[in-house]
Parts: structure tokens; C-alpha cells; sequence
């Protein structure tokens, strides 16, 4: 007999955010339906060919209902031709243009 599946809740929040140069994120959020923090995706746009990565260090559920994240986006030192010539040894360095930051909360399992 299979396993009844557990309810989730279908919401999903997403929110598009300006990174300016340095990288230093402090984005807010509505929590929306969720009753604990959320699972947080994110996808970073540029006009570059460097390759991001975002580094959460708070995320923090507010008594507002609403959800804080802090931490740093950071680029590439390398351009993505010359990472397969390294051996994969990738380093990144302070976000040197500005992008823009999407995320996504979901419900976690």
C-alpha cells in the first residue's frame, strides 16, 4: 500500500533585486503562507560572462511575517573559457558590476 504523501502548501514568493557593486545583499521579503522559514532559491542576472555565486549568512524570520536575507554576492576571477584550462580550480572576488538577484521561497519537506 503506498505511503500517504504529506500536504504541502503550494505557495511560492519570488522577488527580482538590484545588487549594486560589492555585492552586499539585504533583501526583505513576505513570508507569506509559511509558517518557518522557507527553502530560498536564487538565480543571479547579469549582462557579464562571469559565473556568481551568492553566500547566505542571515535568514531570519521577522515577527512581521516577513523574512530577511543578508550576505554577498560574489564573481568569478575567471572568464568561463579559461575555467576548463585551470582544472576547475575555481576562486571568486568582489562583485565588480552591478546584477540582479532573483529569489524564490518554497516550502520546505
Amino acid at each position: 500500500m503506498p505511503k500517504p504523501q504529506k500536504k504541502q502548501l503550494g505557495g511560492l514568493w519570488a522577488k527580482a533585486a538590484a545588487i549594486p557593486t560589492g555585492g552586499t545583499v539585504s533583501v526583505t521579503i513576505p513570508a507569506g503562507i509559511f509558517a518557518a522559514l522557507p527553502v530560498i532559491a536564487h538565480s543571479i542576472q547579469s549582462a557579464g560572462t562571469r559565473d556568481y555565486v551568492l553566500r547566505i549568512s542571515g535568514l531570519t524570520l521577522n515577527a512581521d511575517k516577513t523574512i530577511t536575507l543578508t550576505g554577498v554576492v560574489r564573481q568569478s576571477r575567471m572568464l568561463p573559457g579559461t575555467l576548463l584550462v585551470s582544472g576547475g580550480n575555481e576562486t571568486f572576488e568582489t562583485l565588480a558590476s552591478a546584477v540582479t538577484l532573483h529569489l524564490v521561497a518554497m516550502e520546505s519537506d
